[in-house]
């Protein structure tokens, strides 16, 4: 079996990483959200129309539906502000104007106008590392909520438009490195706001060119149960999983707010083994076919019935690495806060690229169980055969741990 036959990307497969038994209350009643208007950087900052763009460009509607609500403007009425979509402790029930640059609902002022989190999270990183971008279209994509990751250019181009100023992030850092660092900066409840869908998948990114530098833990030792005829292809496989869980330590630790957590609660928190990802002969011979083939199928079912993108599979992970129900953690509150804030950004991702799906939100979040499963799946095996190194798990983690962050 292939994973291009199952019509899905075979880099998805391994960015499973360690997964923990989620606290699953999704509420569909919860999903419904406004749909922000359109906007053409070449069109004025006041267009609300779907056509603005070029036919065929990735960042227009070609014509066919028009936004009657201009980004920068609040709710009709206090009334219509008040209905938020969001429970009352979500990170954005308490916002009653909209993105200046794509529509969503703001967070506050940032920069000198209102923005949504990702867009401010967009100017920022721009800015602070001098990023420079093209666009593949003619410089007047359409930035709204359901388009405003596609074209790089024309965004950041709203960002000036609408307001955003540069020396604001400039000054920022400045005030920054000045002020003595408090405890309560390293504390994660203090702010989330860079926890973000684009730091998730940066953080995935990075740990996938990690894996050369990976520190033998498996193997296949004199009382493996492994049949002689099989210890070279075992050997193998222990050799891959050797470099996903050098891979998966070095995510959590890129993640925004990990290295904050309590150190005690680190290792726990990515300890319950990881996820293999191993081509289809490999498997055979190694004597794990059945297994592969059925985590294989359990697997590629789900995410093709969806369509699940790499955002949506990063934050599984997120949500997944984040559980703050893991017995023994001595900050569960923290863990806990990362973990909403997660859930925030799937949420609003579904709202932005799946406008029409209100269910979609909770159909990801039962997907967490299948997921589980499969790791435990994985992890019993190599216990059967007695793969695991002589060392326990946490503590191999925790010298893990203790490392420099590889570059």
């Amino acid at each position: 079996m292939d994973t291009k036959d199952l019509g899905l990307d075979p880099t998805l497969m391994g960015h499973l990483g360690p997964i923990s038994p989620p606290d699953l209350k999704p509420d569909t009643a919860l999903l419904n959200g406004n749909c922000g208007g359109s906007f053409s950087p070449g069109g004025g900052a006041g267009s609300a129309t779907g056509n603005g763009g070029t036919p065929g460009s990735p960042g227009s509607y070609g014509g066919q539906m028009s936004m009657q609500t201009t980004p920068s403007t609040p709710l009709n009425s206090q009334n219509a502000a008040n209905r938020s979509p969001y429970p009352p402790n979500h990170p954005l029930s308490g916002s009653k104007h909209l993105c200046s640059i794509c529509g969503d609902r703001a967070s506050g002022k940032h920069y000198g106008v209102y923005s949504c989190e990702g867009c401010k999270g967009f100017f920022k990183r721009t800015v602070r590392k001098d990023l420079t971008y093209a666009c593949r279209e003619d410089k007047n994509c359409i930035i709204d909520k359901r388009q405003r990751n596609r074209c790089q250019y024309c965004r950041y181009q709203k960002c000036l438009v609408c307001g955003m100023k540069r020396e604001a992030v400039q000054e920022e850092r400045q005030r920054g490195a000045k002020l003595p660092t408090k405890q309560d900066d390293l504390n994660p409840t203090s702010s989330v706001r860079d926890l973000t869908i684009e730091r998730i998948l940066e953080a995935e990114q990075k740990s996938e060119t990690c894996g050369d530098n990976a520190i033998p833990y498996l193997r296949v030792g004199p009382s493996s149960m492994v049949p002689p005829e099989y210890k070279g292809a075992v050997s193998h496989l222990c050799q891959m999983a050797n470099k996903q869980l050098y891979q998966l330590i070095e995510y959590a630790r890129r993640m925004p707010h990990f290295a904050q957590l309590q150190r005690e609660d680190q290792p726990q928190l990515m300890c319950l083994g990881p996820n293999f990802t191993l081509h289809r002969n490999s498997a055979q011979q190694a004597g794990v076919a059945p297994i592969f083939d059925r985590i294989l199928s359990e697997l590629s079912v789900k995410m093709k019935r969806l369509n699940m993108d790499r955002a949506e599979l990063g934050c599984l992970k997120a949500i997944i690495l984040f559980n703050p129900d893991i017995r023994g953690l001595k900050c569960r509150q923290d863990v806990d806060v990362l973990r909403e804030k997660v859930y925030a950004c799937l949420d609003e991702h579904c709202r932005t690229e799946h406008p029409g799906d209100d269910g979609r939100f909770a159909q990801l979040l039962l997907r967490l169980p299948a997921l589980r499963s499969i790791s435990l799946k994985c992890l019993d095996h190599l216990f059967f055969f007695r793969l695991i190194g002589d060392k326990q798990l946490e503590t191999f983690v925790n010298e893990m741990l203790d490392t420099p962050l590889s570059l």
